[in-house]
């Protein structure tokens, strides 16, 4: 709970704390801008970004490049302690999703567990559950957007490694939609993302509505798939055009 507090009032600040501006620095030495291409005159201030996570590369990418601030959903172990983010980046980021060894993903990710609290802090992420306490995330997600700023999730199935073209969407973003539409009576758009490693391009779709998928009796899994048809097809259309 406490963790949720500090997130939602870091977003009263203009501007970053020093240490997270000049981390971003040095990572903007590694991660070049990619093409950046939005087929939308603007994105919402207040709206859900669904996106591919591209293996580590994602979140920082859409932290520095993507043309609208927003936070974002993470797993909740790396907002923990320093053995539970041990734990989750050696057994399922680095052993379960990139297939590294225990003796490789142990040294990995000993050293990165003592560094991770600033950036994931500083990207302002909203740690998320596999249980009932997704509430939780999605009741300060929604604080967060009464505040103007976008939500971005990452709800790709990447319990087997992350893929070029995503095979499921976990409906988490659903759930959320659903909820702001329940408190607010306002159907947030949607806006499917996709960034290609290959090619070095970011293209933004146009915003999707839940509710008018609701609307023709489909349930959230069933909205999910829609969503993730939408993805893939931005990833097909970067291909065929860049």
């Amino acid at each position: 709970m406490e963790n949720f507090q500090k997130i939602v009032v870091n977003f009263k600040l203009r501007k970053r704390q020093p240490f997270f501006t000049c981390f971003k620095g040095i990572v903007k030495l590694f991660l070049k801008k990619p093409k950046i291409v939005n087929l939308n005159d603007n994105i919402e201030e207040k709206s859900i970004l669904i996106a591919n996570h591209c293996n580590i590369r994602g979140p920082w990418l859409y932290e520095l490049y993507l043309p609208k601030k927003h936070a974002l959903w993470g797993a909740h172990e790396m907002l923990c302690n320093y053995s539970s983010r041990r734990k989750y980046l050696r057994d399922v980021f680095y052993i379960q999703k990139q297939g590294y060894s225990k003796r490789k993903a142990s040294f990995i990710a000993t050293i990165f567990a003592v560094f991770s609290p600033m950036p994931y802090k500083g990207m302002r992420v909203l740690p998320t559950f596999q249980n009932a306490r997704l509430k939780e995330t999605v009741k300060r997600s929604i604080d967060i957007l009464e505040k103007n700023v976008p939500v971005m999730i990452f709800p790709e199935d990447s319990s087997k490694g992350y893929f070029e073209k995503l095979t499921a969407l976990f409906p988490g973003f659903v759930t959320l939609s659903e909820a702001y539409y329940k408190k607010t009576g306002v159907d947030l758009p949607i806006y499917p993302i996709y960034y290609n490693t290959a090619k070095r391009v970011m293209m933004i779709g146009k915003p999707c509505y839940v509710q008018e998928y609701v609307k023709q009796g489909l349930d959230r899994r069933q909205i999910a798939e829609i969503y993730l048809t939408k993805i893939n097809e931005l990833n097909d259309l970067i291909k065929e055009k860049y």
